[in-house]
Parts: C-alpha cells; sequence; structure tokens
C-alpha cells in the first residue's frame, strides 16, 4: 500500500509508518458456534463467559507460542439449522478448530458435518451420550456425558442407601429433548442394574406449564427417590408444583435447573435439599479454583455456575491443543488433541476410546446440594466440602 491511497492526515499517516515499521502479529483463530439467541441464550451467555476468562488469560501468558488467540463467534440462534450454517461460514474462513454448542440436539448434527468436513470440534455443553458413542475421531468432550452423570447420580443413592437400606424406589419425569432422554434412558438402565424399582416414568414436551396432573400420579407411587431431567424454567415450575400436590420423597434430584444460581433467587427456601449433578463448583477440592471462581464471578457480574466452568474449559483445552498441534492445519490439531492430557482447576482432562466412546474424557462429576440457600459440594466425598442433608424433610414440616 502507497502513501498517496491513505487519507492525508497525521494520524492515519502515523498509523501507516508504525503498520510499515512493526509488523503486523497473526493471530490464531479458533470458531465458536454458541446459543447468542434463542431458548438457550441464557447458558450461552455463560458459557461465552467462561471462554472470555480463558481466553485473557491464555493471551497474558503469550497467547499460542508468542501468537494471540482469537475467537470467531457465531450465534445458531438456538437451531440446529443455524449452526450448521455456521460451519459452512467455519470452513469458508478456513477455521481449523470448532468449538461448540449448548443443546445436544444442536451439537449432534454440528458434529456429524464437521466429521465430513474433517474438521475437529470440542463439545461445549452438549452431553448426550451419542455425541461421542460411537463419537468420530473429529470430535472431543473435556466435560461429562449421560452415563458419567447417571453413574454418578446412582453411585450416590448407593452411598446414600448405605445408610438407609429403605431407599429404594425412583419415580422419572424428564423433557423430550436429547439431553433429558438420554440421561432419562441411562436412569433406567442404572434402575435395573442396581437393584431399584421404577415406580413411574413420564416425558413431557417442551413448553409444558402444568406438571400437576403427572406429579399427582407419581404421589400415589410414594417413590424415594424423585429423578428429574429438566431445562431451567421447567425445573423451577416443577418445583413450585411439588410442595402444591405435596409430593414427598426422601431425595429430589433435579437436573439441569437446580445447579443454576437463578433457580435459587426464583423458588427461594423451596430449592433446600435438591441435588443435582454438575462437572465443577465453586467450593470442589481441586487446586486453583478459588482463584478461577474469582476471576468468573468478576467476569459474570454474578455467582458462577458450571457452565462458565465449561466454556473455561473447553477454551483451555483447545489453546493447549494448539499450543502443541506440529502445524496450524486440521489433521495436526486433531493429533495434538488426541494426546491431551491437561490439569485445570475444572478437570483433569484426557481423551480416550473406550467402553463404545470415542474423544471423550472420563471426567469425576459431583453431586451439589442446595442447603439453606447455597449450592454445596456433597458427594463423591473426598471431594466433598459438606456432608448431604438427608432426608427431605416432608414440604408440611419444613
Amino acid at each position: 500500500m502507497t502513501f498517496s491511497k491513505l487519507k492525508a492526515s497525521a494520524i492515519a499517516l502515523s498509523v501507516a509508518m508504525s503498520a510499515m515499521a512493526t509488523p503486523a502479529v497473526s493471530q490464531i483463530k479458533v470458531g465458536v458456534i454458541n446459543s447468542a439467541s434463542g431458548a438457550f441464550s441464557a447458558f450461552g451467555q455463560r458459557y461465552q463467559t467462561g471462554m472470555e476468562v480463558a481466553l485473557e488469560e491464555i493471551n497474558a501468558a503469550g497467547g499460542i507460542n508468542g501468537e494471540p488467540l482469537e475467537l470467531v463467534v457465531q450465534d445458531d440462534r438456538s437451531e440446529a439449522q443455524s449452526a450448521l450454517a455456521a460451519v459452512e461460514s467455519m470452513k469458508n474462513q478456513g477455521i481449523p478448530l470448532v468449538i461448540g454448542s449448548y443443546a445436544s440436539s444442536i451439537t449432534g448434527p454440528m458434529a456429524r458435518l464437521l466429521t465430513r468436513h474433517k474438521i475437529p470440534l470440542i463439545v461445549l455443553g452438549s452431553a448426550d451420550d451419542s455425541i461421542t458413542n460411537p463419537g468420530s475421531p473429529w470430535v472431543f468432550r473435556a466435560k461429562h456425558n449421560s452415563t458419567i452423570v447417571a453413574n454418578t447420580y446412582f453411585d450416590y443413592y448407593d452411598h446414600l442407601r448405605a445408610q438407609d437400606p429403605s431407599l429404594k424406589k425412583i419415580a422419572i419425569l424428564h423433557g423430550n429433548g436429547a439431553w433429558p432422554t438420554s440421561l432419562a434412558e441411562e436412569g433406567k438402565r442404572q434402575i435395573e442394574k442396581r437393584d431399584y424399582e421404577l415406580v413411574g416414568s413420564q416425558a413431557y414436551d417442551q413448553g409444558t406449564t402444568d406438571f400437576r396432573p403427572i406429579l399427582n400420579r407419581f404421589r400415589s407411587q410414594n417413590p424415594d427417590v424423585l429423578y428429574i431431567v429438566s431445562y431451567a424454567e421447567d425445573g423451577v415450575a416443577i418445583t413450585r408444583q411439588l410442595k402444591e400436590v405435596g409430593l414427598d420423597s426422601k431425595l429430589v434430584t433435579l437436573d439441569t435447573s437446580s445447579s443454576l444460581p437463578s433457580y435459587i433467587e426464583q423458588v427461594g427456601e423451596l430449592a433446600n435439599y435438591v441435588v443435582s449433578a454438575v462437572s465443577w463448583s465453586k467450593d470442589v477440592k481441586y487446586e486453583g479454583v478459588a482463584d478461577l471462581e474469582r476471576r468468573l464471578r468478576e467476569k459474570a457480574k454474578g455467582e458462577p455456575s458450571f457452565y462458565e466452568a465449561e466454556g473455561y474449559l473447553a477454551l483451555r483445552v483447545a489453546a493447549d491443543a494448539l499450543g502443541r498441534a506440529k502445524d496450524k492445519t486440521p489433521e495436526a490439531i486433531r493429533d495434538a488433541l488426541e494426546a491431551t492430557n491437561l490439569e485445570t482447576p475444572v478437570t483433569h482432562v484426557v481423551f480416550e476410546n473406550k467402553n463404545g466412546f470415542q474423544g471423550q474424557n472420563p471426567i469425576r462429576s459431583l453431586i451439589l446440594q442446595i442447603q439453606n440457600g447455597e449450592h454445596v459440594t456433597v458427594y463423591p466425598e473426598d471431594l466433598a466440602a459438606k456432608p448431604s442433608q438427608y432426608p427431605t424433610p416432608e414440604w408440611d414440616k419444613r
């Protein structure tokens, strides 16, 4: 570019001379396909917050071998078709690595398309087993899946059953989306495998607001455990209606909605004693957790959840692989991802091809219980901050 083509101003001339004197620093780009709008935008924002914290950390430490890391973010609008269009856009831009998305119904089709294009995908938030089972050599998930979560719940139930052998009867209520269905089906397998008794099971359509007919039916079955898999607003309505119909149980499991700080804000004291499985918590006994929680809190301007932590984790995994890859081609990045052995304040990450899964991290899930209006890690015992409060008091005795 000649100076005659620049604007004739002192500022423009200064910028041009600076650009000529100092070569521009190239940037390494990672694609992010996330739900910035639509039904899942509240979760998408939390993931974005976590990735921003990781990006600041990575670039402050010198980026990727001295080159700054840049995120190329596209909104999937909480729809699979928009996500697939974003994949094509990433491919056309030459993006060699993609992170995404929240809902399993979006990430599943993305994973298949990226596999056809031979571009590696790091799963951001989706946990449906089918994404990594049978999976693909191009797809990697650092967070938990349905099998890991269900096993964690039932390990916890077994832990409680050692104290209370009468813990036996389970009722399942779940949304009909990919993730809730996957977790419910794995729960049924665990019930049979571990000698519990399934006394009721019901799926519901997204958008359902009145759960009382189902809950009243469950009430007649007198379940010891309520195994509920729902999204945010569903879980709030279900909790309120549990009290309305007087459905008592020794334990209420409410995945995923009860793990959000907003759940406690919305249902107040009704939230106490409810448990959920998560990939990270602010009080888990891992090195660096307190510092990460502080930075996530500052960026989120409020209490962070495991969603922010998972966003942070996904980008840390991406940066680690990029730093070790022999070049920046998709093939080399995939090879580096396969060799991941990374310690983070969220979890340790390795990717295994085992038990029918490909590219799955065997992460240890945690059980949170809401105690006195706060999320507390109660299981596994070696990572717990406090013991469980069990059994759950009946509604009219709280």
